[in-house]
C-alpha cells in the first residue's frame, strides 16, 4: 500500500460532503474546500506516528481544521490501540481519518 491508495477513500467521503478536493498544495497531501467555510487539510500517512502527530500539529499553525487519515484493519493491534489515538487527536485539536483496508475502501 502506497500513501496515494489512501486518497481516493479520502476523497470520495470528503466530497459525499459537499467538499471540492484537491491533492498536494503546498506541503499538504490533500485540502478541501466547501463554500465560505474554512478549508480541511488532510495529511495521509502509512501508518500513525509521533511525526505524523507533529506534522498536524504544524499545519495547525496556518490552518483551522486538520484531519490525519491512516489506514486501519480489523487486526487486534489496531483496536488496543485506537482508543489511546482518538484520546490524543482529541486532545490536540486534530482530526482523525481512518481508512479501512481490509474491506472495500471506506472511510
Amino acid at each position: 500500500m502506497r500513501e496515494a491508495d489512501l486518497y481516493a477513500p479520502v476523497k470520495a467521503y470528503l466530497e459525499a460532503q459537499g467538499y471540492e478536493v484537491k491533492a498536494e498544495i503546498g506541503d499538504c497531501d490533500l485540502l478541501a474546500r466547501r463554500g465560505e467555510d474554512p478549508p480541511v487539510i488532510v495529511e495521509l500517512k502509512l501508518t500513525f506516528s509521533l511525526a505524523l502527530v507533529m506534522q498536524g500539529v504544524a499545519r495547525q499553525a496556518l490552518f483551522e481544521d486538520v484531519y490525519l487519515a491512516v489506514p486501519v484493519s480489523s487486526d487486534r493491534g489496531w483496536k488496543l490501540r485506537y482508543k489511546d489515538i482518538i484520546r490524543l487527536c482529541r486532545r490536540l485539536g486534530l482530526g482523525l481519518l481512518a481508512v479501512r483496508v481490509d474491506a472495500p475502501a471506506s472511510v
